[in-house]
This record gives structure tokens, C-alpha cells and sequence, in this order.
């Protein structure tokens, strides 16, 4: 664990940052968006106080920039199974 993240008060306990997620997990599916695995994994690092919420951000960011920056039919890191593409979420609203 890194001990040099520092947690607003809402976010100190492992409990705490888990009803964070939680609840972010409930508004995202309330909108039609179903949290994939890799969004899952930033989550627990989250959770295990490893990331920041700043940093759970960025990552997630970073990984839906690559995907969308790579040539059409190119070896992409690709979603996982289930993951809903921004797109897909577009087209459903």
C-alpha cells in the first residue's frame, strides 16, 4: 500500500472507499453503463488504497484514449468481455 495517499474524511477506512464505489458502480448502471473488469480492477485498487480517486480517473481515461486512438482493425487493447464501449453507451441512450 502507498502509504503517501492521504483520503479526505469520507474515504479514510477500506468500508469507506467501498460504499464510494459501490455506490458509483449503482449510479453507472442506473445510466445503462455496466462497470467492465478493467474498471472493476481500478476499482479494487481503489478500495485496497492503492489509487486516489484522481487516480482512478486517470487511469480509466488513459485506458478508454488508447482504445480509442488505435487505426480501426488494429491490435487494440481490447475490452474486456462485456465491457460496454462509450459508443455503445451513446447509441442506448
Amino acid at each position: 500500500m502507498n502509504n503517501s495517499i492521504t483520503y479526505s474524511e469520507r474515504e479514510q477506512t477500506t468500508a469507506q472507499r467501498q460504499e464510494l464505489i459501490d455506490k458509483a458502480r449503482a449510479w453507472s448502471v442506473a445510466q445503462g453503463a455496466v462497470p467492465g473488469p478493467a474498471a472493476e480492477a481500478v476499482y479494487a485498487r481503489y478500495v485496497a488504497g492503492e489509487l486516489t480517486l484522481q487516480d482512478v480517473t486517470d487511469e480509466l481515461k488513459s485506458y478508454y484514449a488508447n482504445r480509442a486512438a488505435a487505426p480501426a482493425g488494429a491490435a487494440s487493447p481490447a475490452a474486456p468481455q462485456g465491457m460496454m464501449e462509450p459508443e455503445e453507451l451513446l447509441l442506448a441512450s
